[in-house]
């Protein structure tokens, strides 16, 4: 009885730590850098595109096998029942032969010319293992950059609620100040019903943005691999001054085409259809196999064995009826794979900029943003002084207030912006 008392004590115990490491873990704080590492290790699609990479590799190691001999047995046996031959010569002789026998043997085909196929079979096949490993890089950028836009999202509501609690807070001052007044008869009940209606629906809007926080730090959760019933959290400030702008950033975009995955991967489809060409040529010409061979019959009571060289030629003349179409057809879909990185090229450039434009815009809007909070900040410490000195009303302090709101909220709002837009150009420029 004691040691089940003990072993209980010891679970429980256990169960603590446990629970302990699991709420620890719910209030750890990630940053950037960590959700981006969780998501490149747990990511679903990475995962994906590591298993897709891998059998790449092995259809390039089974290609490469093909330059071995080709090694078959064979085995056969059988028992009739009845001759095989017969043979009777006018009545007089009776012959009968094979009733039963085994036949087997052993062969080692090696391709000494098969058009080419072989060689080429085999490029192919590292150009696929090379566009397999493109896409799984293509795919971690990915998912690099939906994290951290899922990030910066997450970041914004956050910063977005801390200028709503701000204002809901001074709200709650000025409905003690106004109370005040209006128990002392200088104020009227209408200012103060004003007040808790404003702030009645700012709390409102509390109870949306506390909503769409949770949300967001579910899929942030979910995208990392983490369990998106207890969301993880993230602190990401948004400061109070413009960043610098992004000149270091720019890059031309015809030097840095080359260095893209996009490109990388349609001058793979230009080297893979050329080398399908090839293929579907070398299946029209000669093929040359030399071999030998280790082979036993026993068919007659007696048992023989005996080796063999062996050459083996193969023309295909009536293939050439279609092979010749086959041939055409890959020549336009090479056409058009050339066609394809010469048209897609000159709009990854045009995405670049794009891209580079966006980035720009966000900080040109950001400094605007921030010219407004000056402005709204300015505005709502004038009708303050002018509701105190009673020279305004409460209701142009209260749309002071919600214009120093607004221009706090668009300045997170395009500072998250200006964060993912420069994600998504460096992105854009492979870097």
């Amino acid at each position: 009885m004691k040691k089940i008392f003990i072993t209980i004590l010891t679970l429980a115990a256990a169960m603590g730590v446990f629970a302990q490491e699991n709420e620890s873990l719910r209030d750890t704080i990630l940053t950037l850098q960590q959700c981006i590492d969780m998501a490149v290790a747990n990511n679903a699609a990475l995962k994906r595109a590591d298993n897709t990479a891998s059998a790449a590799t092995q259809t390039r190691k089974e290609a490469f096998t093909k330059y071995f001999p080709e090694i078959s047995a064979t085995g056969f046996g059988f028992r009739s029942h009845n001759y095989i031959f017969q043979y009777n010569a006018l009545d007089m002789l009776n012959i009968e032969l094979v009733k039963h026998g085994v036949l087997a043997g052993i062969q080692a085909l090696q391709p000494i010319f098969m058009g080419g196929q072989i060689v080429n079979g085999n490029q192919l096949a590292k150009v696929g293992e090379a566009a397999a490993e493109l896409q799984r890089a293509q795919t971690e950028r990915e998912v690099r950059l939906t994290a951290e836009q899922y990030y910066w999202k997450l970041a914004t509501l956050q910063d977005t609620k801390k200028t709503l609690e701000a204002v809901i807070a001074t709200l709650d001052t000025l409905d003690r100040q106004i109370q005040v007044a209006v128990d002392a008869g200088v104020a009227m009940r209408n200012d103060l019903l004003k007040v808790r209606l404003k702030r009645n629906g700012y709390k409102a809007d509390m109870v949306d943005l506390d909503n769409g926080i949770q949300l967001c730090r579910m899929v942030l959760s979910q995208y990392i691999g983490e369990d998106f019933e207890q969301p993880i959290n993230i602190s990401a400030p948004v400061p109070e001054t413009v960043p610098a702008y992004p000149i270091d950033l720019h890059v031309n975009p015809a030097v840095v085409l080359d260095n893209t995955i996009d490109y990388q991967l349609l001058e793979a489809n230009v080297k893979a259809k050329k080398l399908e060409k090839r293929m579907e040529l070398g299946k029209n010409l000669p093929q040359i196999l030399g071999g030998v061979g280790w082979y036993y019959h026993n068919v007659l009571e007696q048992g023989h064995n005996f080796g063999a060289l062996q050459l083996v030629v193969n023309i295909p003349i009536s293939a050439w009826w279609g092979g010749s179409h086959a041939i055409k057809r890959k020549n336009l879909e090479l056409e058009n794979a050339k066609l394809e990185l010469e048209d897609f090229g000159q709009m990854l450039e045009i995405d670049m900029q794009n891209k580079w434009d966006e980035l720009t815009a966000a900080h040109r809007k950001m400094e605007l943003a921030a010219e407004a909070i000056g402005q709204a900040e300015e505005n709502l410490r004038l009708n303050r002084v002018y509701y105190e000195a009673g020279t305004s009303t409460i209701t142009d302090l209260l749309e002071a207030e919600a214009l120093a709101r607004q221009a706090h909220d668009q300045f997170s709002t395009v500072y998250g912006d200006f964060q993912t837009s420069r994600a998504a150009y460096l992105n854009a420029t492979a870097r």
